[in-house]
């Protein structure tokens, strides 16, 4: 399909829309347009999956802007900020809406988060009200403990949202000059290298998908992958990629967002998620891809999709190319604060895991040292789809600090190897970049994950996540040995003084297993801080 044939959708003019209003605009079409698609029956995914349409999603937004002004402290304050956590369920998108028919901001601290992260971020927002289900009374208390100043108000199960009986109409009341530029959405980095920070997305950043769709003379990208397709991610809502797809690419390029069950996906959920959904399109995190190539019927169900995009951390090259002769296989490469990277989606199959980027992205190269190259971003004074620049509007550059590779024979394609503050300096002056030489010790079948730590002593330590049941206690020192053709090749890129060795290993235990991001991803510092008695140890 040509990409023309994509972008505009008949009968939409794309861009300069408030998403709410779309929601409304849509929920008033009798077509019937869907917005979701939900199991029948959640321990039983093989009788398939029902259309939630956007009919029903406004009516259940007008259920909780009801229940919101009904419970809500009045006040006269413009925009008030409302925190919400809750479980993996259609809550967010639901009260999401609802505050913006309202004018107010929700705010979205993960409940995976520290109880003092989660405090320092609603004190940022000067956020006075916690919603959340009686299921976190206890979780959201301990983070409200040293704030009394912050009311906690119970919201209702779900279904007292989700009821089909017509509720009052509330109808966002601005138009797309008078609110692009109002607060709505309050989420936070990851937390990888300190704690969370809150950035406020307004209606305008929330739009950036149909400003991608409005423009013509894009090359193709995600949107053209997920538009009017059924996608399934495991994303939660509660943070931006996950907000994203269940409500701008579902509004803005007519996704149908597949949900599976509230727990946490197993391969064998996803593979029926996949079947039973009618599943096209994925964006998945490496490691679902990783477990579901483990098996035949796994490499199948991901083989038979369109596009399988995965994003929050590299993917193995060897899950890669299991997929890459039978399917596109997507990096998805961004940032709370940068959002989604405008790249394009190439045809380079033995490039699968490098991208380029878009001209109205304004992403440049700087060359740091060696091979690697610091992404910035520059102001494009005509372009609307720079995130950035309207989360930091007096900035004309925004450094990543994220390291990137040039592909040796397609130039223009490049690989995201690391950041710049991944350097793990020795006490002898030297150092280097972890993160770049990490991937070749996960190639291992039986690593997970693996830090190579050692800030300020005298030589790197390797510390190692095992699958679980992968290598069994007493036979630790032939998994080593079978390790050291790995640790040869990260040390044939590195000087001397800084050689890996099967003697400054540390295997993560059952009791300490590495520390994840809300992304999935392995948070660096607070890792190798769990571990820094072994790490000391292994140099007394």
């Amino acid at each position: 399909m040509a990409l023309s044939d994509i972008f505009p959708i008949p009968g939409v003019k794309h861009g300069e829309r408030i998403l709410v209003s779309v929601v409304e605009n849509r929920a008033s079409d009798d077509a019937g347009n869907p917005w979701v698609s939900v199991p029948v029956d959640d321990q039983d995914l093989s009788q398939g999956f029902k259309d939630i349409t956007f009919r029903q999603l406004n009516n259940y937004a007008n259920h909780a802007a009801q229940w919101l002004t009904e419970n809500l402290p009045e006040t006269f304050e413009p925009f008030q900020c409302v925190a919400y956590a809750g479980p993996k369920d259609l809550r967010y998108p639901i009260l999401a809406l609802a505050a913006a028919k309202l004018q107010k901001v929700l705010v979205l601290p993960s409940p995976l988060i520290t109880p003092e992260a989660q405090k320092r971020i609603l004190e940022a927002k000067s956020c006075a009200l916690y919603l959340r289900p009686s299921s976190l009374e206890t979780h959201v208390g301990v983070a409200l403990k040293e704030a009394p100043h912050i009311q906690a108000i119970t919201v209702p199960e779900i279904d007292e949202f989700m009821k089909e009986t017509e509720a009052p109409i509330y109808t966002y009341p601005k138009s797309w000059e008078e609110g692009k530029d109002d607060p709505w959405l309050v989420f936070h980095t990851s937390g990888t290298t300190g704690y969370p920070k809150p950035l406020t997305y307004t209606h305008e950043m929330m739009g950036v998908a149909d400003m991608v769709a409005a423009t013509p003379d894009l090359e193709q990208c995600f949107a053209h992958h997920f538009a009017k397709e059924r996608l399934y991610t495991p994303l939660p809502s509660l943070h931006l990629v996950g907000m994203i797809l269940v409500l701008a690419s579902t509004s803005f390029v007519h996704t149908t967002l597949v949900i599976g069950p509230p727990t946490m996906p197993t391969p064998e959920t996803v593979m029926d998620i996949l079947r039973y959904g009618q599943v096209k399109v994925a964006l998945l995190t490496p490691a679902v891809i990783e477990e579901l190539c483990l098996t035949p019927t796994g490499i199948n169900a991901l083989r038979n999709l369109k596009s399988v995009h995965y994003a929050g951390a590299p993917l193995s090259a060897k899950a890669g190319d299991m997929l890459i002769s039978h399917t596109q296989v997507v990096p998805t490469i961004g940032s709370t604060e940068s959002g989604g990277y405008l790249t394009s989606v190439h045809d380079k199959k033995e490039a699968w895991d490098y991208v380029s980027f878009q001209k109205h992205a304004g992403a440049v190269f700087e060359h740091r040292f060696d091979d690697l190259y610091e992404l910035i971003f520059v102001r494009q004074p005509d372009s609307k789809l720079q995130s950035i620049f309207r989360l930091y509007p007096d900035l004309d550059r925004y450094p990543t600090s994220d390291l990137w590779i040039e592909h040796p024979e397609h130039k223009g394609l490049w690989k995201i190897v690391g950041r710049s503050d991944d350097h793990v300096s020795f006490s002898h002056g030297e150092g280097l970049y972890a993160s770049r030489l990490e991937p070749e010790i996960e190639v291992h079948p039986a690593v997970k994950s693996a830090l190579i730590g050692g800030h300020g002593h005298s030589a790197p330590v390797l510390l190692i996540e095992l699958y679980p049941g992968a290598v069994e206690e007493d036979s630790l020192d032939q998994f080593l040995d079978s390790l050291q053709p790995n640790i040869e090749k990260v040390n044939a890129q590195v000087h001397d003084c800084v050689n890996l060795s099967t003697d400054r290993i540390i295997i993560a235990t059952k009791e300490k297993p590495f520390i994840r991001t809300v992304k999935g991803s392995v948070g660096r510092m607070q890792t190798l801080n769990l571990y820094r008695d072994e790490v000391s140890a292994l140099f007394e």
